[in-house]
């Protein structure tokens, strides 16, 4: 874009110095004419003459700008060049970084699909372990249920082995009473002579 518009200020320098080279000839030429007498037609000369010069000055004024306008934007199209070749170096640098960058993501998709492997296998042997603790806990449940029978069925016989034991202990009392010798005005009863002992 900046070229186009540098060839075609460059083609309208060319023309404008071109057509001042054409005005300096025919300036010339009618320059000779006018130097002739003709009368009316030497002051109509002499006025296109005039008009001529004044366009050759707005001519060489506009070339002069236009020069001007020129170099102004020869230097700005270098300073754009040489913008542009940093961008590129940028762009470069920022294509590299974002090529690091998804090798990295990459890199890091593979390590997140190996931890979900490795997250689901523990969370499988998470649930195994619960079944097999839940397991256990029945087991246990029920073995804790038979001990408490196996419990409250020791403490029944323990109670009925004490109240057996307070039993023999009375009874032994009982025939350790019986067995003292009674006296015999102790054996009679109502005047018969039938001994009343229990052996």
């Amino acid at each position: 874009m900046f070229g186009e518009i540098l060839l075609s200020n460059s083609l309208a320098a060319v023309a404008l110095v071109a057509g001042f080279g054409a005005g300096a000839v025919l300036t010339r030429l009618l320059g000779s004419l006018a130097n002739r007498p003709m009368g009316t037609r030497a002051d109509e000369l002499h006025h296109r003459i005039r008009a001529l010069d004044a366009d050759l000055r707005v001519a060489q004024r506009t070339s002069d700008e236009l020069r001007a306008e020129r170099d102004a934007l020869t230097e700005e199209l270098g300073k754009t060049t040489a913008e542009v070749a940093v961008l590129k170096e940028q762009a470069s640098a920022h294509a590299e970084t974002v090529r690091k960058l998804k090798a990295d993501i990459r890199h890091e998709c593979g390590k997140t699909a190996q931890l979900r492997l490795e997250l689901a296998d523990r969370a499988e042997e998470m649930v195994r372990t619960h079944v097999e603790l839940r397991e256990a806990k029945t087991e246990l449940g029920v073995s804790q249920v038979g001990s408490d029978v196996d419990t409250d069925e020791i403490a029944r016989l323990e109670r009925e082995r004490d109240e057996m034991s307070t039993k023999v202990d009375r009874l032994r009392r009982e025939m350790s009473s019986l067995r003292r010798p009674v006296p015999a005005s102790s054996l009679a009863v109502d005047g018969d002579d039938d001994l009343l002992v229990d052996c």
